[in-house]
């Protein structure tokens, strides 16, 4: 798909700037399927919607671009995502990685050991890749209002506050930084053991993740992935309404991102960028106490 264009459930991609009847149909037809598994509202009134920045994504093996551009998206947890494992096939779904997103579902905190935690669904995502140097997903969900209120209260009143975090399986993962193949607890190599987030030998140690499959989206007070925050939140999922997609010109960047972005983009190091993000959580926590 292309940088502007959705799909929802199985329609054909379209435009990604407004929602048309057969779109409001489909949605309502993928929550009353879902409602009783995940014991949500079958309204679809009763749904806040929104879009969100859901990861980061590099190309460490510079399958794009030959700078090979990858270390600024590994996250807080020094996992990291790479464009030739979100673009390929899974198997058993015959769909790329990313979009096992489309069949995941919203939760608070990674609540996700029980399906009776789940306050929502993922609906659709997308995977950016222009501008290079910040590829990353974006998603489309829905959260049951009744169920989750004050987040609900929250994605209408201060959307772009609002974190998110994803929650993938795996079937292994590579060290970036000696190329070894983890696919078991005792495989784990002394860069990870005694070096993750750091540097080994000049280069950056982070988990490349392998075999990936999304089955969760949390709603979180401090993201993982530091740019992981909703875009646009709307309140009725009406025809015509916008919904915007992350980009370069996204309202949120320029409000957001000048602000707080540009000062992690320019920390010297990765114990300063995450300080920033820190201090960045205590200060939107201290200011809604004060609503």
């Amino acid at each position: 798909m292309e940088k502007n264009t959705v799909r929802v459930g199985n329609l054909r991609p379209q435009q990604f700037k407004e929602f048309s009847s057969k779109d409001k149909e489909k949605i309502a037809y993928l929550i009353e399927t879902q409602k009783d598994h995940m014991i949500i509202s079958k309204a679809v009134e009763d749904y806040i919607y929104a879009t969100t920045r859901a990861l980061d994504v590099g190309d460490y093996f510079g399958t794009i671009n030959k700078t090979a551009l990858w270390e600024h998206a590994v996250n807080k947890n020094s996992d990291y995502f790479d464009i030739t494992e979100l673009e390929e096939i899974n198997p058993d779904k015959n769909i790329q990685r990313f979009s096992s997103f489309r069949t995941a579902a919203m939760y608070k905190n990674h609540e996700s050991d029980k399906i009776e935690n789940s306050i929502g669904l993922v609906f659709d995502s997308i995977l950016l890749k222009k501008p290079y140097e910040d590829m990353h997903v974006t998603a489309l969900f829905g959260i049951d209002s009744k169920k989750a209120p004050n987040i609900s209260r929250d994605l209408i009143k201060y959307p772009n506050r609002v974190a998110v975090s994803m929650g993938c399986s795996i079937s292994h993962s590579i060290c970036t930084a000696c190329g070894k193949e983890i696919l078991k607890e005792a495989d784990i190599c002394e860069c990870l053991k005694y070096h993750r987030g750091r540097r080994r030998n000049g280069h950056r140690v982070a988990e490349l993740l392998k075999g990936v499959d999304f089955f969760e989206l949390s709603i979180v007070t401090s993201p993982a992935a530091i740019k992981a925050y909703v875009i646009d939140a709307v309140s009725e999922l009406i025809p015509g309404r916008l919904l915007k997609v992350a980009n370069s010109n996204a309202s949120y960047a320029k409000e957001i991102s000048a602000v707080v972005y540009n000062m992690i983009d320019k920390a010297s190091s990765v114990q300063e960028k995450r300080r920033i993000s820190d201090q960045f959580d205590r200060v939107i926590a201290n200011l809604e106490k004060l609503v």
